[in-house]
């Protein structure tokens, strides 16, 4: 692949290169997910998700094979998409948003129950799947605090 192709698959693993900024590159990148729900809340869709995910992976799994890095850091690309399905079919409004961002950071960085052992997949399945599954943690205990309150 030529030089200009690896400058975009990097502009899209690294959130417009958000994940390259020092500190908390998994936090920005999800900011970034929460931001293109604010104005494009169709991204929530399922029929968004899926084909994004899919294209997601294959953008992850190339990042890795030309940095030679497992899971880099500076890839966000997961944390959008684990984002995009802590919000799929919720009616959302800045508390809902603000409790479903809270939650998936909560998953992603703590990793717990299987979420740690999914990160060891190959071929960039590992890198999208535990943000996936943080996603879908984080949706599920949202529905359940929106049933209850």
């Amino acid at each position: 692949m030529n030089n200009y192709l690896h400058f975009i698959n990097k502009l899209l693993a690294t959130g417009l290169f958000i994940g390259k900024i020092p500190g908390a590159p998994g936090t920005y990148g999800s900011i970034l997910a929460v931001f293109i729900i604010l104005f494009f809340p169709l991204v929530t869709n399922v029929f968004f998700i899926i084909p994004f995910i899919i294209i997601a992976t294959g953008i992850s799994y190339y990042e890795e094979l030309i940095t030679g890095v497992k899971d880099a850091p500076e890839i966000v690309i997961d944390e959008i998409a684990g984002i995009l399905v802590t919000f799929v079919f919720i009616d959302l409004n800045f508390k809902i948003i603000f409790v479903g961002f809270i939650l998936f950071r909560f998953f992603d960085i703590y990793k717990p129950f299987i979420i740690d052992k999914v990160q060891e997949l190959p071929y960039g399945i590992g890198i999208m799947a535990d943000d996936l599954l943080a996603g879908f943690f984080s949706w599920i205990i949202l529905n359940i605090i929106i049933i209850i309150f």
